[in-house]
């Protein structure tokens, strides 16, 4: 592994009123590692991707990706920057096609916006998307609907993609086809990850390293 750190979060806080969700957080990512977060629910998982992501800000302390101090930006300056995220609960846009769903990542992300049509025909190769390229996101499965949603953040062109319970909901093969997935992004696209998991025996299964 490089031993550049892609992420690194110090000393950081977040409280909701009296509510102390993120206590002191200290976390450094490896450029082009596979890192696992598990916990009990409630906490502070998505708490803290809510925080590095830019939905909202520490209470205190920094976070610094790449080398860019991003404590203070907003979620799409932090996109752009090469970090993306997905959510528990699937959000795609339901009436746009898979195609279209791409496109819109591609658009708000990263990348440079020539050559657009190319480098969506990309994405869709790299997650064997093209058979269901022109269905509208409302009519897939949630295996497919999961596969859509991280390839949109791919489209970003991030550096660092956090997936927020990837495998949750899908059955023993599908996690097992997910989990290959999720290692083609890190091995052969070259894209860091950051992942929150429940399912203890595939996240340590993955994982280079884990925060509990």
């Amino acid at each position: 592994l490089d031993s550049k750190m892609i992420l690194k979060i110090e000393g950081v806080s977040k409280l909701f009123g009296s509510l102390q969700a993120l206590h002191n957080v200290d976390l450094e990512v490896k450029q082009g590692e596979i890192f696992g977060i598990a916990g009990p629910n409630g906490a502070g998982k998505s708490t803290l991707f809510n925080v590095i992501a830019g939905a909202f800000p520490p209470t205190n302390g920094k976070i610094f990706f790449n080398d860019h101090d991003i404590t203070s930006l907003k979620a799409h300056q932090i996109c752009r920057l090469g970090l993306a995220r997905t959510f528990q609960v699937p959000q795609t846009f339901p009436s746009l096609t898979v195609y279209d769903n791409i496109r819109v990542g591609i658009t708000f992300g990263a990348g440079k916006k020539t050559g657009l049509k190319k480098s969506i025909e990309k994405t869709l190769d790299f997650l064997d998307l093209n058979d269901v390229s022109g269905m509208e996101a409302k009519n897939l499965d949630l295996y497919t609907t999961k596969l859509v949603m991280m390839a949109a953040c791919l489209a970003t062109d991030c550096k660092l993609l956090m997936l927020d319970e990837p495998l949750a909901g899908l059955s023993t093969s599908e996690i097992n086809d997910f989990i290959k997935v999720i290692r083609h992004i890190n091995e052969d696209g070259g894209t860091t990850i950051l992942m929150i998991e429940h399912i203890l025996d595939s996240l340590i299964d993955i994982s280079n390293r884990m925060l509990i």
